[in-house]
């Protein structure tokens, strides 16, 4: 557990676990899997998670409504995948603020549409009232077998790392906003973050822990060495993992490929680990959905993360924000310097 709490978020959703009662029959424990998982007595567990958009606004990432409707439903969606569920649907809680109520609710919805029409899922129902910000909260509801579903423990030292797909663009879209960037608009429109539910489904049996990309990829293979006490070594060039706007920005930029990974703000993908014996069924399974993995690297003995031969130091990165609280613009500048 030390190594857990080196990281300020896990400190707190500890606190959170500890003074709330547990059911006694979910499966796995803190910190484990993306999605909460229930038994329900006849082989399948009931996968619950939820997600809110509300600092993402109230830091002016997101401009358009829709955007904040989209990703609050991708990022429901995507702990589903993460787990390897079926959805069920999801449930909607939206505060509006009280200027503009009707185009803000219809922007809202045109948002959350979007991403459940790319799911195959629906809205189930939901609550809304009003407040000074609009904040946009989705609960995600799905099934998944008793013995196929994912969690984010169980990778092993041997085992293959992968991403889903290309990284970088949640990162791409803030930097767009915070650095006032032309184009902004067209950015922000343009990201339409995907929901791996078939390939988080078609992962089961073959994954041996998998992880969403939510708060960046540092934040996912971090969180992976801590819970495996294992070691990562990243053996790919950084900027080979980066989207192509992604890459472009970050030439425009002169950065390294770094702040694109290790931005908090990220692109929900899912990092998964595999072990040798299984790349067989990868390949067979990506096969037959079309779909190519990017690969990261290798699970080593030890512990922390290795891009290459060099150490990376998962805490500080995760932890920047905290070293400046309140200051964005100490943040953006150390998160440049990386």
């Amino acid at each position: 557990m030390q190594l857990m709490h080196a990281i300020a978020e896990n400190r707190l959703l500890s606190r959170w676990a500890a003074a709330l009662p547990r059911s006694p029959g979910q499966v796995g424990s803190v910190h484990q899997t993306d999605a909460e998982l229930v038994p329900l007595g006849d082989g399948r567990l009931l996968a619950l998670t939820v997600d809110t958009v509300l600092e993402e606004i109230e830091l002016g990432l997101y401009r358009d409504p829709r955007t904040a409707g989209r990703v609050a439903a991708a990022a429901a969606l995507s702990d589903l995948a993460a787990v390897g569920a079926e959805p069920l649907g999801l449930l909607l809680s939206v505060s509006l603020p009280s200027r503009d109520t009707e185009a803000v609710q219809q922007a809202v919805a045109e948002g959350v549409a979007q991403t459940c029409r790319a799911a195959g899922t629906f809205v189930l129902g939901g609550d809304t009232n009003e407040g000074r910000t609009l904040s946009v909260t989705c609960v995600a509801a799905g099934i998944v077998p008793m013995q196929g579903h994912l969690s984010r423990v169980g990778m092993a030292p041997g085992d293959t790392v992968f991403a889903s797909g290309p990284l970088g663009s949640g990162t791409t879209v803030a930097a767009f906003a915070l650095l006032g960037l032309a184009e902004r608009e067209r950015v922000e429109s343009d990201w339409q973050p995907q929901q791996r539910i078939g390939e988080g489904k078609a992962l089961r049996g073959i994954a041996s822990a998998c992880m969403d990309t939510s708060d960046g990829l540092v934040a996912t293979v971090d969180q992976l060495v801590r819970l495996n006490q294992v070691a990562l070594r990243i053996d790919v060039p950084l900027d080979s993992l980066l989207d192509a706007r992604s890459a472009a920005l970050q030439r425009a930029l002169q950065l390294s490929a770094l702040p694109f990974l290790a931005a908090p703000h990220g692109e929900f993908e899912l990092v998964f680990s595999v072990p040798e014996s299984r790349l067989g069924a990868l390949e067979s399974a990506a096969k037959a959905m079309s779909w190519r993995p990017l690969r990261l690297g290798r699970v080593e003995v030890g512990a922390g993360l290795f891009v290459g031969s060099a150490p990376l130091d998962g805490a500080r990165l995760r932890n920047l924000a905290g070293a400046a609280p309140g200051d964005l613009g100490a943040y953006i500048s150390a998160l440049s310097a990386l």
